[in-house]
């Protein structure tokens, strides 16, 4: 069974200041990051660069 580490983004949006945690986690000797939740006002789009956060009402990228 692997383990794996989990640790919490507080995101909030430059623009309407809206704010929120966000859930990640990474299996162990993984270098995929998982979002295991994120709070309702965001979306999230991930790419082959990774996860990027992005606030639904203002559709601009957050601060991590």
């Amino acid at each position: 069974m692997s383990s794996s580490d989990r640790w919490v983004e507080n995101l909030r949006c430059p623009q309407c200041e809206k704010t929120g945690p966000a859930e990640l986690s990474q299996m162990d000797g993984s270098f995929d990051v998982q979002v295991d939740s994120f709070p309702e006002g965001f979306r999230v789009i991930e790419s082959v660069h990774g996860i990027n956060f992005y606030c639904s009402s203002c559709d601009c990228p957050v601060d991590p």
